[in-house]
């Protein structure tokens, strides 16, 4: 309990410092990590709630699905993408638009039976139907391969460019691809059968995240300030 409380105050500290930076800077970048934060936190909040009421809700269990199982990393990576080719990333976005609207239309209708969690606040796509085309467990697979497929490289490629002319930078963005490979392996290992593990995960992939967006912005302020 003491892990998901750490983990909803880190998501949601994040993203409103994300959001500040939108609101200084509006860019696509900017946007788009705005939104996968904002998923994020409201994905860990409804896991959250989930446990203290001792169970999930059908509207608080869609929540989850479609902002964390679905769409946890598929926003920050097409955000990472923008970073370094903002067309490739608006033609992706947009490519992928009918695929947000079948996704989000799955979640909201298919049907649920909670009778299949192990427990009554797991945080499983189990009470969904077994993966098929008309099951959302299936479309959670291609959103967060991509997400974490752009996220990680960027990060690995940025930590790359810049670990000698801009060391700060490049550890924030080095703890950006621990966090990622973090909540990946977290959710990994989610999608198998194994749960438990997912508050330690999520506390400390969103602490990685945090501190690494905090290095990386305090970068480009020192980088300025040489300037």
């Amino acid at each position: 309990m003491v892990l998901g409380l750490l983990a909803t105050a880190l998501s949601w500290a994040l993203f409103a410092l994300t959001f500040g930076r939108f609101r200084r800077r509006p860019s696509l970048p900017n946007a788009l990590y705005s939104l996968g934060l904002f998923f994020f936190a409201l994905a860990v909040s409804a896991e959250l709630l989930a446990r203290l009421q001792g169970g999930w809700s059908p509207f608080l269990y869609r929540l989850w699905y479609l902002t964390g199982a679905m769409h946890g990393v598929t926003f920050l990576g097409l955000g990472s993408l923008a970073l370094l080719k903002p067309r490739a990333a608006r033609g992706l976005l947009l490519a992928l638009s009918p695929l947000f609207l079948w996704g989000l239309y799955l979640v909201a209708s298919a049907p649920l039976d909670f009778a299949r969690l192990p427990e009554p606040y797991a945080p499983l796509g189990a009470a969904f139907p077994p993966p098929s085309l008309t099951s959302p467990r299936l479309w959670t697979i291609p959103f967060n391969l991509l997400g974490t497929a752009l996220m990680a490289g960027v990060a690995l490629y940025t930590t790359l460019l810049f670990r000698r002319q801009n060391p700060l930078r490049a550890r924030g963005t080095a703890l950006i691809l621990l966090a990622t490979l973090v909540l990946a392996s977290t959710s990994a290992l989610n999608r198998f059968g194994v749960a438990g593990l997912e508050e330690v995960g999520r506390a400390l992939g969103v602490g990685l995240l945090y501190l690494g967006v905090a290095f990386a912005d305090r970068s480009v302020a020192y980088a300025g300030g040489r300037a």
